[in-house]
């Protein structure tokens, strides 16, 4: 029915507990102290429009996805994406179904691009950097230097002393350990048509606001567009994939240990592994004692990708859990799609790359938004870690192909 199209959250099916206006008990801290979930910030019928470039974390506090920005401007005839950055803040509820539009005052321009974490020790938000350009705007890129928290208790804002740091940046990765909001590679061109890839690690620490460049052993060489994760006890970041140039796409995946700082390569991508790609997610399931890889644009013929692999930490080795999407037909043309370029994997997530996804430490992953072949999307999805299994908890609005939502397309997109 085409009413789906808008959510079946948005039109009240799935309340996970009571109604959006009651509280929603049982859930606990990692203390073990519940949780009282409070349905009634849901701003009814309210929707982020779709976008890619974004990040957020989990607020497990307040049970709680966080993210922000982004762009949601989308690719016109295949290449030229137009500039359309944007500075709001959402929060994503499951246990209630539901986004709060987060109105806040200050903060952090309209960008996309830049490096995220959770800090849970000051129950922060933090971001790094990024890049502007005006709205269907040309010519060179703002790139940013600054670093932000988001104080998730009191919903503010917060601009952090950062001078003397790494060069103004995009693409790169972001965590926090032993109180230091660390970032790793990413690029520091302004031009959009070439890179400027780094491999440094800095690290900026919180309590007196100031940056350190790191030195850790010989390690990856440098890139951006790389997905990295870090392990629950905070002794190991890891590294996944990634370009160095518009030509040389990585599948690598690296470990740093924090203590040591020194670099392990886990695997060099030879033999069974995820294609090449830039742009992807990656998640520690601790439990498993696995990583889990998924999505990102490589240079198959498929291009966009809605793969999981895992990766296990113990016999080192990738396994592919969800094929995703299949190819099936070639283009007709320059950016003219049959509407069965692919067989779908409707139980999977629409193909993407430069979504936002993060562990929720509940055997879960939340995954919203990113960039498709159709444009951008505003979809939410939880995998579930123990039956490595999607579960669609919003539908997206647009930028999903045709055969999604139709049996009656003329080509890929419509």
């Amino acid at each position: 029915m085409s009413f789906n199209r808008f959510s079946r959250s948005a039109l009240g099916a799935i309340v996970v507990c009571g109604s959006f206006l009651t509280g929603c008990p049982g859930a606990e801290t990692d203390t073990g102290e519940e949780i009282v979930v409070d349905c009634s910030v849901i701003t009814t019928g309210a929707l982020p429009v779709p976008r890619g470039e974004h990040a957020g974390v989990w607020d497990a506090q307040r049970r709680r996805y966080v993210f922000f920005g982004g762009n949601q401007g989308i690719p016109v005839e295949c290449s030229y994406a137009p500039s359309e950055f944007i500075d709001d803040l959402w929060a994503y509820y499951p246990d209630c179904g539901g986004f709060q539009r987060l109105d806040v005052e200050g903060g952090p321009s309209a960008r996309g691009r830049y490096a995220m974490s959770m800090d849970p020790d000051r129950d922060w938000m933090l971001l790094h950097g990024g890049r502007y350009r005006e709205d269907g705007g040309s010519g060179d890129y703002t790139l940013y230097d600054d670093v932000w928290a988001f104080d998730l208790a009191g919903e503010s804002w917060i601009q952090l002393s950062a001078s003397g740091g790494p060069e103004a940046r995009v693409s790169h990765t972001g965590f926090v350990v032993d109180g230091q909001f660390m970032i790793h590679g990413g690029n520091s061109s302004e031009n959009g048509m070439y890179y400027t890839a780094h491999e440094d690690v800095w690290a900026f620490d919180l309590e007196i606001q100031t940056w350190t460049e790191v030195t850790p052993g010989s390690g990856p060489d440098e890139r951006l567009f790389h997905a990295g994760a870090v392990s629950d006890d905070g002794k190991t970041y890891y590294s996944f994939a990634g370009v160095r140039s518009f030509t040389s796409f990585l599948n690598e995946l690296w470990a740093l240990d924090i203590e040591t700082m020194e670099w392990t390569e886990l695997h060099d991508g030879d033999g069974e592994a995820p294609s090449p790609r830039m742009a992807p997610n990656l998640v520690v399931d601790e439990p498993r004692n696995r990583l889990l890889a998924f999505a990102g644009h490589d240079t198959t013929d498929l291009g966009n990708t809605n793969q999981m692999w895992a990766f296990d930490l113990s016999s080192e080795t990738w396994s592919e859990i969800h094929v995703g999407d299949v190819y099936a037909n070639a283009a007709e043309g320059f950016c003219d799609f049959p509407a069965d370029f692919t067989e779908p994997d409707f139980s999977s997530p629409e193909r993407r790359y430069l979504g936002s996804v993060y562990e929720t430490h509940a055997d879960q992953m939340v995954l919203f938004g990113g960039k498709t072949d159709c444009g951008a999307v505003n979809d939410v999805w939880i995998y579930d870690f123990a039956t490595d299994g999607w579960s669609e908890e919003f539908m997206a609005t647009e930028g999903e192909i045709c055969l999604r939502w139709s049996d009656d397309c003329s080509s890929m997109c419509q």
